[in-house]
């Protein structure tokens, strides 16, 4: 019971933290989706009249969110999950105007629902206490909660793709892996390269072709499903013909050879992992260190992240428009180096333990702010010398500061308690199992040993129990 009690809070808590902090007023991005769903689920027309969308009257870059269909009708121009995803929660709601509230609670259960999956992939490997921490990080010290949780957006659907391949892949379940593909692409049709580089890497590394071929069928089958949705709506069997080609066109043009775009994703002050993602600094060392020892899809699936982004340094711009707060186009990359930092969490030296719980408050203070509040946003043209925080904490310091000093207060609260005995004996009664050696020379609780470079992926087993007393 205890065990099925943790993810039921934990999905819980997530899940209305991330409701409570939704955007009444989100990015054009995701109110045209929202538009579109609320369209399709009161009328079951994919064509809605444009005009009764106010926002885009006198919006100078309308043409950015619509496309014409064949037949020469404008219509919303998103991914097809964007849109899709939000359509049962209209269906249900049917507001009698254009809401975003529908589109943000569908928004906040998928990224709750991708958390409590990276919880579960982690817990039979690392315990639930450490499980705990790797989820609250992914799900509160990242964008997952300032954007992917804020409104459906692309990411919240691929996030949920990236975490379901790995929770997926760790169980051996290439159909599912190639499902959560479908996800993926259905999110944003790019990002189908996540499921490739992954799908092929562990069928080559295993010597099983059958794991591409499964793999590959879901994901084509996913693709194929996306063709029709764009058939039935843009009157077009391209699965891209949500978006118009020539923005991505004109992109490679322009990026393609753009060293300042490519450095934009890491350094630019408003844009840069590394400015809000400082724990990379903290565990990425350790996790290269030690990457033969850790699960094989967590490899390749973190070099899927790095061929996505480096596909997105190619396409887009690393800016990723206005009106979100942190980075965006490179969320993609985290969640897919995620699974392999936390796993080598065990590893850390001396020196990064001291770090890390610093570290890691801090990322939750800066990440805080922008997903609880909906106005700190620094426009595209200076994401190069301007940070979304550091702008607040000059001219909204009576804002921002007690927002921090609560969001740091309640962090070390959380710290404190996962080290109380009283907690900690708790949450570790709901591991199964004894600790089971995982990882050379670290003992890590769970039950899952991790996965070979070849052959089928070893069976979970049970560690050694002490002799049952006998009684007289």
């Amino acid at each position: 019971m205890r065990r099925r009690l943790v993810p039921t809070l934990l999905f819980l808590a997530l899940a209305g933290l991330y409701a409570l902090t939704t955007n009444p007023d989100p990015s054009p991005d995701a109110w045209t989706a929202d538009f579109a769903a609320r369209h399709i689920a009161m009328t079951g027309d994919p064509v809605p009249d444009i005009g009764d969308f106010p926002l885009l009257d006198d919006n100078v870059i309308r043409e950015t969110w619509i496309v014409e269909t064949a037949d020469g009708r404008e219509a919303v121009g998103r991914a097809p999950g964007v849109i899709a995803a939000s359509v049962p929660a209209y269906a249900v709601a049917r507001p009698a105007t254009v809401s975003p509230l529908p589109g943000a609670l569908t928004a906040a259960l998928l990224t709750a629902t991708a958390v409590l999956l990276f919880f579960l992939l982690l817990r039979d490997r690392l315990g639930t206490r450490r499980s705990l921490v790797a989820a609250g990080l992914l799900g509160l010290a990242t964008p997952v909660w300032s954007v992917a949780a804020d409104a459906v957006w692309p990411h919240t659907l691929t996030t949920l793709g990236i975490v379901g391949t790995a929770w997926a892949a760790d169980r051996g379940r290439w159909w599912l892996v190639g499902v959560f593909g479908g996800v993926l692409l259905w999110g944003r049709l790019h990002a189908a390269v996540i499921c490739a580089v992954a799908g092929l890497g562990l069928a080559w590394s295993r010597g099983r072709p059958g794991v591409a071929w499964r793999v590959g069928t879901a994901a084509t089958a996913a693709l194929a499903l996306s063709a029709c949705w764009t058939r039935w709506m843009y009157g077009s069997w391209d699965p891209s013909s949500g978006y118009r080609a020539s923005d991505f066109t004109s992109g490679v043009a322009g990026h393609a050879l753009d060293p300042l775009n490519h450095l934009g994703f890491v350094v630019s002050a408003d844009r840069g992992l590394l400015w809000w993602c400082p724990m990379l600094l903290v565990l990425g060392p350790t996790a290269w260190r030690h990457r033969a020892a850790l699960p094989d899809w967590s490899r390749w699936l973190a070099a899927a992240g790095a061929s996505y982004l480096l596909g997105q340094a190619v396409l887009n711009r690393f800016s990723g428009g206005d009106h979100f707060y942190g980075y965006r186009t490179s969320l993609e990359l985290v969640v897919c180096l995620s699974p392999a930092l936390a796993l080598a969490s065990p590893h850390l030296s001396l020196r990064a333990k001291r770090w890390f719980v610093p570290v890691a408050v801090l990322q939750v203070a800066l990440v805080a702010p922008g997903a609880v509040s909906d106005d700190m946003y620094v426009p595209v043209r200076d994401v190069w010398w301007r940070n979304a925080f550091l702008d607040a904490l000059v001219l909204r310091p009576g804002e921002l500061l007690p927002l921090v000093a609560a969001t740091m207060a309640a962090a070390l609260l959380a710290v404190r308690l996962l080290h109380t005995g009283r907690v900690a004996r708790w949450l570790d009664g709901t591991d199964p199992w004894p600790p089971v050696r995982t990882v050379p020379g670290v003992e890590v609780r769970g039950c899952a040993p991790p996965s070979p470079t070849a052959g089928r992926l070893a069976a979970p087993r049970r560690g050694s129990r002490p002799p049952a007393r006998r009684s007289g």
